[in-house]
């Protein structure tokens, strides 16, 4: 599975919340830590980082839903779609299954959008709404940076409150620490963790999902797997996108780091870059971790 540039298309646009998303969930948009902008340079470095993540994965998921995926009826729920480039891959692909794509903000396209998919402006740290019981397959990646550290167990409750008897929970989170640091990396690593910790966020949440599943008494059959390191003809490449990748989230949060580091304007940059030598140098690697679990019958 090779990689490509391609870009969402179609113009975003601000959808209306329903009726389900009015007073009882308060101000989605305002009430949570993600503090990552929400226009349309996000969203293409979001679509990006869907790219790099199926190409690490060499796929979109590895629960064992496929033959599911492929039947009339079946219900999938993407929490924190972000630009939607994971759903409207999989809406494509799995033309049978209806496909509901959540997040807070409202970044997705407004065309080219499949017949079996849809987007709602929801808040996951609040009561979702749908009833209980609503989907086959509910998935979420790369949502540390949202999740306060206190709330992970209250989020996957609803996640699994809103799940099918039988059906899978998948999630997946990365590290954001490098395998192999040197002193920029470093630097820049140990403002984000004064950063993180400030606003309540765990950043090696990706090492706690499984026993999260594993204490969730409602779920049963957890599977963990892990990635320590890039394989395949393009991993120089993918070493040098993932560098991409979070530079362009060290660049949205700069003058915030730059505080916490105290650095200027030009040494932040000059670190950022040093940074990226040291990475690609190095062929450093952020662990990836995904895991899915079943809902007991």
């Amino acid at each position: 599975m090779g990689l490509c540039n391609s870009k969402i298309k179609g113009r975003r646009i601000k959808r209306s919340t329903t009726n389900d998303l009015s007073n009882d969930h308060g101000d989605d948009v305002e009430n949570h830590v993600y503090s990552f902008p929400h226009d349309d340079e996000e969203c293409d470095r979001i679509h990006l980082q869907h790219l790099i993540e199926r190409y690490i994965w060499q796929g979109n998921f590895f629960s064992p839903i496929e033959n599911l995926l492929n039947q009339a009826g079946t219900k999938v729920l993407d929490v924190g779609t972000g630009s939607g480039a994971w759903l409207l891959e999989m809406a494509t692909k799995y033309s049978k299954s209806e496909f509901i794509g959540i997040d807070i903000s409202q970044m997705q396209p407004d065309e080219n959008i499949p017949p079996n998919a849809k987007f709602i402006q929801a808040n996951v740290l609040e009561r979702l709404p749908f009833n209980d019981n609503t989907f086959d397959f509910i998935f979420q990646r790369i949502l540390f940076a949202g999740i306060p550290r206190n709330k992970w167990s209250s989020t996957i409750d609803e996640l699994v409150r809103v799940l099918k008897p039988g059906g899978y929970l998948e999630l997946a989170e990365n590290d954001f620490q490098y395998n192999m640091m040197g002193l920029a990396t470093r630097k820049i690593v140990d403002g984000l963790l004064i950063l993180f910790h400030e606003r309540g966020i765990d950043p090696t949440v990706c090492y706690k999902l499984q026993n999260y599943l594993e204490e969730n008494k409602q779920l049963h059959n957890v599977h963990c797997e892990e990635k320590k390191y890039v394989d395949g003809q393009y991993s120089t490449k993918v070493y040098k996108l993932l560098f991409d990748d979070y530079s362009a989230v060290l660049t949205n949060i700069k003058p915030t780091l730059m505080n916490i580091i105290k650095v200027s304007s030009e040494e932040y940059d000059g670190l950022v870059n040093d940074m990226g030598k040291e990475v690609m140098e190095s062929e450093c690697f952020n662990m990836h971790v995904r895991v899915y679990a079943q809902k007991k019958a």
